[in-house]
């Protein structure tokens, strides 16, 4: 009877702990969302005008340039469809899909440690490292994929090896690298497995491989019927390659505040090292989480069973997890460092969970350690301490950095109700945001609105506009589609000629009665880039204006020499040609 008891309990205890984590991580996260753009930041409309292109008829690859996210497209579009046109739509779900994986983290990371409070504790882990929302599959790809491989070790037969094969096009389709990486935990997953002969582990991973391509066979025929796969593909990775080496990784000091010593790191005792860590938490963090998944190995290495006995695999399925953990720091972390930090956090929080679990095992009993060691299990445990010690002063000190600060913005010091009302007063002032004429009466408003205010007033709703610079929010919230298929066409891009036809044919096709190029040096790199692109905008188009905004982006109006303007906008003295009155 208590062994039953026992087996209900915690179920029960696990899944009311996932729904208060999710209730959490929700209210957290909602109630404070910090971007200045009706709730969003830049980044996050980088994604968001690709989706919202489809609502104006184009398709990826087809029509506009696919960076590898296809399906993010079709998802961030049908939320729009579903559940209502404005950021406030895009915002809950984001929401929604961050705390969903916290919360799916809770229970990899309580199977992993076997303890529910542990599993918290690597939900916290993750929700404290902050997700941006827009990168909420960078938590459910492996937050999904990582379970499935788990129960393929369990059971190496057809169905677990198709459902891991679906998974991985799934998230391939979201972004291409989460389908590589899950493909390498994969591997990884086949080679760790000790029931396995070797011939065996290829069979699966012929088998796994032929899925895979199977069922992305529709979406590959789509691409070669649309400039070819090859030529997709090389593009994409140059893309992707450009863009690594404008965020590369770059290796941050331990002890040089930018922003100078806070006072607090001037005072004695162990004020003073936690407060080093707090001026500095970024790299604090970010040293963690290269070290979490090598210290999960060397645990590994010293133990027979994970120090899990109880759990059949655990070696193996914790070795996947550790390798995953290696390879998406290698994928995810580089600069911004501050914005990518919680990018790998679904494997690094199940090992965390784990591993505050196996020190504590490895300090009371020797069993689960390798026999040719327990001579010696005193050097073994002063070991794992010395390196689990600082590495758990370490997250709990930088996570916890302005902690009562944010969760008193979102609501949470205070009685439940007061969350839930400020959940409410969000929405609504998201609601507003989204009406362009609600930014014209405020004094206090991002000069890029004013942009938006233009383009939305003086362009009609099925005129696109081409924009050399990354500004993505300006169009977004002017509700107007890009041109020749690029949401913004910066220098170093997209510069063969092949893909400067293809912009041109583009534009041909569209009406785009005016551009939104850069200035200075911007606008001379952007010539040199596209000189096929800049003939044809030199032939019919004209200088119309030019306006820094925000101190930083410079614009040059260039508009159709054959289109009669309407009026003129006058904040600007531009030519307009549309209403030349604001519409939501």
């Amino acid at each position: 009877m208590l062994k039953l008891r026992r087996q209900v309990a915690r179920p029960l205890l696990l899944a009311t702990a996932a729904i208060l984590v999710f209730a959490f991580s929700w209210l957290f996260r909602f109630n404070d969302p910090g971007g200045s753009f009706a709730g969003l930041t830049d980044d996050h409309f980088f994604y968001l005008t690709r989706s919202w292109q489809i609502l104006f008829g184009d398709l990826p690859v087809r029509d506009f340039v696919d960076h590898g996210a296809p399906l993010y497209y079709y998802v961030g579009a049908a939320v729009q469809w579903v559940f209502g046109r404005g950021t406030l739509s895009e915002l809950a779900f984001a929401t929604t899909a961050i705390a969903l994986g916290a919360s799916l983290t809770l229970l990899l990371a309580a199977r992993a440690s076997d303890s529910i409070l542990l599993g918290v504790l690597g939900a916290f882990f993750q929700i404290l490292l902050y997700p941006r929302f827009y990168n909420y599959p960078k938590l459910l790809a492996y937050a999904t994929a990582i379970p499935v491989l788990w129960w393929f070790a369990n059971r190496p037969s057809a169905w677990p090896r198709a459902v891991a094969a679906l998974v991985t096009v799934i998230w391939f389709l979201f972004r291409h690298d989460h389908g590589v990486f899950i493909a390498l935990a994969m591997a990884t997953m086949l080679a760790v497995l000790p029931q396995f002969a070797w011939r065996e582990r290829l069979r699966h991973a012929v088998l796994y491989g032929a899925l895979v391509l199977v069922m992305l066979a529709p979406y590959l025929v789509f691409i070669q019927m649309n400039g070819g796969v090859v030529a997709y593909f090389q593009q994409a990775s140059a893309w992707a390659e450009k863009d690594r080496a404008r965020a590369p990784v770059v290796w941050p000091g331990l002890f040089g505040n930018p922003n100078g010593v806070s006072d607090e790191a001037r005072q004695r005792g162990i004020g003073r090292p936690v407060a080093v860590i707090r001026d500095n938490a970024v790299a604090w963090t970010y040293y963690a989480e290269l070290l979490i998944p090598v210290f999960a190995l060397g645990m590994l290495a010293i133990s027979r069973d994970g120090f899990r006995p109880t759990w059949p695999l655990a070696r193996a399925k914790l070795a996947m997890v550790a390798v995953l953990g290696l390879i998406v720091d290698a994928g995810f972390l580089r600069s911004p460092l501050e914005a990518r930090l919680a990018d790998p956090s679904v494997p690094l929080a199940i090992l965390v969970a784990w591993l505050a679990g196996s020190v504590g095992r490895l300090m009371v009993d020797a069993r689960s350690v390798q026999p040719s060691l327990v001579p010696r299990v005193w050097l073994v445990r002063a070991a794992a301490l010395a390196i689990a010690l600082p590495l758990m002063f370490v997250l709990g000190t930088s996570l916890s950095k302005d902690l009562y600060d944010r969760v008193d913005a979102a609501g949470l010091t205070d009685r439940f109700g007061k969350s839930l009302e400020r959940a409410g007063r969000i929405a609504d002032q998201l609601r507003i945001d989204w009406q362009l004429e609600s930014w014209v009466a405020r004094d206090q408003r991002p000069d890029l609105i004013n942009l938006s205010l233009y383009v939305n007033a003086c362009t009609r709703p099925n005129d696109r506009v081409l924009v050399q610079a990354y500004m993505p929010q300006v169009l977004a919230l002017a509700r107007r589609a890009f041109a020749g298929g690029h949401g913004d066409l910066r220098p170093g891009f997209f510069r063969t000629d092949e893909a400067q036809r293809l912009t041109i044919a583009r534009l041909e096709r569209q009406s785009v009665p005016l551009m939104l190029l850069e200035t200075g040096d911007e606008y001379r790199n952007f010539r040199k880039s596209f000189p096929l692109v800049t003939d044809y905008i030199d032939a019919r188009y004209r200088q119309a204006g030019s306006h820094v905004f925000d101190g930083r982006f410079g614009v040059n109006l260039f508009v159709r020499t054959d289109a009669r303007p309407s009026g003129t906008w006058e904040p600007f003295g531009w030519p307009c040609y549309g209403s030349g009155h604001v519409v939501s």
